[in-house]
C-alpha cells in the first residue's frame, strides 16, 4: 500500500479542497425548520423560494407519491410535518387536523388499558392467543350498529353438550349467558342509562352428542330464522373427518342464507380425553377463514399452560382441575367447568369489545369525510385498499377486494365450496332444508318452538304396539331423546320433502358400549337400493350422532323413508337396539 504524500504543498492543497467543499455545501444545500415546525431539506439556497412552497407528498398505500416537477424547476423540496409518522400499512384514514373528533371514545375502547378488567385477568398475551382468526368482521360490525341504535338482537347458539351446560347447576354460569349479559351491560352504557333498554334474546339451541352433519340441515329446529348473530361450538363434537368438515361448511352457508344474513362467530373448546389432541375444530378453522368468520379458541390459551405445567411436573393436574368439569370419575377432560365457561365468555367479550371499538372509530372517520377531498376515503374502510400505481397500470386494481363497493364485497359468500375443484362457472345455490328431529329441547328445560318432532307414519307403514319405535330419553340426561326400538323386524316410516339436492339422510346414535344394532333404510319402493346403518362402532368413549345418506339423487317433492331393524348386528354382545335422532332432506 502506498504512503500518503507528506509534502507541504500537498497539505495546502487539502486545506483548499476542504474550504471549497464547505463553501459549496452552504451554497447549494440547506436544512432549516420554519415557525410551524416543518422541516425542509433543499437543494440550493432556500431564500429565493421561501414564498414558493411546493406541494407535500401524497401517501398512496405503502408508497409515497411525490408531486410533479417540471424540467425547468431549479429546486426540489420535500416537506414533512415534524410530528407525523408514516404507517407502513394504514388500516384507518387519519383524522384531519381541521376536523377533530369531538366524541369521547366509549368505554369498550379500553382494550388492555388500566381500566380493562379482562386484560388484567388474562393478560394481552393470552387474549391475543385466543383470537385464532379475526378478519375484518363486517357482519359483526353491522350487528353491533343495530344494537347501538337501540334495536333488539337475537343471538343463537349452535353447539354440543359443553354449550348446553353439561355439569352446570346454574345456567347463569354458562358461557353463552355470560356473553349475553356482557352485551346487555356494555352497550346499555353506550346507548342509555338503563341496561334493560338494550334487549338481547339468547336462544341456546345446543344439543349434546350431535355433529355438524346433523346441524347443517336441522339447525333451524333449534334456533329461530330471524337471528342476528349465531355462535357455533362444534370443535370437539366433530372428529377430524372431511365429511364432517363439509357438514360444517354447509352449516355456515345455510346460516348466511337466513333472512337477516346473521354474523357468525366460531367458538372452539377443547377436550383431552380422545386419541389425539387435534379434533374437527382444526378443520373448522380453515373453513372459517374461507368464509371470513372469526374464531375464538380456548385451547390456544389453556393448552400451552397445561403442557408446560406437566412438563415441569408430570403429576401436576392443577390446571386441568381448575378449568374442567368434575364428575364421579374425577376430572372430566371433555367438558369445561365453571372457570372454563367463565373464561370462554370473557374471551368472547374482549374480542367483541375490540370489534365494536374498531367499528366506532371507523364511523367517526366516516363522519369527518366532509373535510376530506380524497374520494377513496369517503367510505369506511377506504384506506384498507389503496394499491400501488404500478398495480393500477398492470390491471390488478379491479381484481382486489375493495370495501368501498359495499356489502357485496365485505360480506361476500364464495360461490364455490372449499371442497370443490376451482372453475369459472359453478355457483352454489342454497337449498331448502327439511328436518324432523327428536332433539326438540332448546336448552335444559323448554321445548323448542321451532322444532318439528320426528313421528313415524301410522300402520301399516310403521309397526305399532309395545315393540314399536317410541321416544326414549336417557335417565341421567333427559335432554337426550331418541326414537328407539329393539326387536328385529320392527319398522318405522317417515314423510320427507326433498328440494334441489335430492338428498335424504338419517341421523342415529353410534356407540361402542350401548349394545346398538343395525337397520336397513330405503326410499319409497326401492328397498333393494337401500343402505345399512350400524349403531355399533369400535370407537371407545365416543357416543355421538352420526348422519348417513340413504339416497342422493331423489326427485324434488314428497317421499317416504322406511327403516327396519335387522337381525344381523355388529355388536359383540348381540345387541339390536337402534336409536334414531332425525331424518332430513335437501
Amino acid at each position: 500500500m502506498g504512503r500518503i504524500p507528506s509534502s507541504r504543498s500537498f497539505h495546502y492543497f487539502l486545506i483548499a479542497l476542504i474550504i471549497l467543499t464547505i463553501t459549496l455545501y452552504f451554497k447549494f444545500f440547506f436544512f432549516y425548520t420554519d415557525a410551524e415546525g416543518n422541516s425542509t431539506f433543499s437543494f440550493g439556497s432556500p431564500t429565493p423560494y421561501c414564498n414558493n412552497v411546493q406541494q407535500a407528498p401524497e401517501i398512496v398505500g405503502e408508497a409515497v407519491k411525490f408531486p410533479e416537477v417540471t424540467p425547468t424547476t431549479k429546486t426540489i423540496t420535500v416537506t414533512t410535518t415534524a410530528t407525523a409518522t408514516l404507517t407502513p400499512i394504514p388500516t384507518l384514514a387519519p383524522v384531519l387536523a381541521d376536523a377533530p373528533n369531538k366524541n369521547p371514545e366509549p368505554a369498550y375502547c379500553n382494550y388492555c388499558t388500566p381500566t380493562d378488567e379482562l386484560c388484567k385477568r388474562y393478560g394481552s398475551f393470552n387474549l391475543a392467543r385466543s383470537r385464532a382468526y379475526e378478519g375484518p368482521n363486517a357482519r359483526l360490525k353491522r350487528v353491533i350498529r343495530k344494537l347501538r341504535s337501540g334495536q333488539k338482537i337475537k343471538i343463537g347458539i349452535i353447539g354440543g353438550s359443553v354449550s348446553k351446560g353439561h355439569g352446570l347447576t346454574d345456567r347463569r354460569h354458562n358461557w353463552s349467558h355470560i356473553y349475553a349479559e356482557y352485551i346487555r351491560e356494555t352497550f346499555a352504557k353506550s346507548t342509555s342509562s338503563d341496561a334493560a333498554n338494550v334487549e338481547v334474546e339468547l336462544i341456546n339451541g345446543s344439543v349434546g352428542a350431535t355433529v355438524s352433519e346433523y346441524m347443517e340441515t336441522c339447525f333451524s329446529e333449534h334456533i329461530p330464522k330471524d337471528v342476528d348473530l349465531v355462535i357455533i361450538e362444534l370443535a370437539i363434537n366433530d372428529q377430524r373427518l372431511d365429511v364432517l368438515a363439509k357438514g360444517y361448511e354447509n352449516l355456515i352457508r345455510a346460516i348466511f342464507a337466513l333472512p337477516l344474513r346473521p354474523a357468525i362467530i366460531n367458538v372452539q373448546v377443547m377436550a383431552l380425553m380422545f386419541a389425539t389432541i387435534t379434533m374437527g375444530g382444526d378443520l373448522h378453522t380453515a373453513i372459517a377463514e374461507y368464509y371470513d368468520t372469526p374464531v375464538i379458541s380456548i385451547r390456544n390459551v389453556i393448552l400451552p399452560h397445561i403442557l408446560r405445567s406437566t412438563q415441569l411436573d408430570s403429576s401436576d393436574t392443577s390446571v386441568e382441575d381448575y378449568w374442567f368439569e368434575h364428575d364421579s370419575n374425577g376430572i372430566d377432560l371433555r367438558h369445561l367447568g365453571l372457570h372454563g365457561h367463565r373464561m370462554l365468555g370473557d374471551l368472547l367479550s374482549s374480542f367483541t369489545s375490540r370489534v365494536a371499538c374498531e367499528a366506532w372509530r371507523e364511523e367517526q372517520l366516516q363522519q369527518s369525510t366532509s373535510h376530506n377531498e380524497d374520494p377513496t376515503n369517503t367510505v369506511v374502510g377506504g384506506w384498507d385498499w389503496a394499491p400501488y400505481e404500478s398495480d393500477r397500470y398492470n390491471g390488478l386494481t379491479p381484481s382486489l377486494p375493495n370495501p368501498n363497493e359495499g356489502e357485496s364485497v365485505s360480506e361476500y359468500i364464495p360461490r364455490q365450496s372449499l371442497f370443490q375443484k376451482f372453475d369459472h362457472t359453478t355457483i352454489l345455490r342454497p337449498a331448502t332444508p327439511f328436518c324432523r328431529t327428536t332433539n326438540t329441547l332448546a336448552g335444559t328445560a323448554y321445548y323448542s318452538p321451532y322444532a318439528h318432532l320426528l313421528e313415524p307414519l301410522p300402520a301399516p307403514l310403521s309397526t305399532e304396539g309395545p315393540d314399536a319405535f317410541a321416544m326414549w330419553s336417557h335417565p341421567q340426561n333427559p335432554g337426550k331423546v331418541w326414537l328407539t326400538a329393539k326387536k328385529p323386524g320392527v319398522k318405522a316410516a317417515f314423510n320427507v320433502q326433498t328440494s334441489a339436492l335430492g338428498r335424504v339422510r338419517v341421523t342415529y346414535l353410534r356407540s361402542g358400549s350401548y349394545g346398538l344394532g343395525s337397520v336397513w333404510c330405503w326410499l319409497d319402493d326401492n328397498r333393494e337400493k337401500g343402505k345399512r346403518l350400524d349403531g355399533y362402532w369400535t370407537l371407545k368413549d365416543i357416543h355421538v350422532a352420526n348422519t348417513h345418506a340413504i339416497v342422493e339423487d331423489a326427485t324434488p317433492g314428497e317421499h317416504i323413508l322406511h327403516c327396519e331393524i335387522m337381525k344381523e348386528t355388529k355388536d359383540p354382545g348381540g345387541g339390536t337396539e337402534f336409536r334414531i335422532v332425525a331424518v332430513d332432506a335437501l
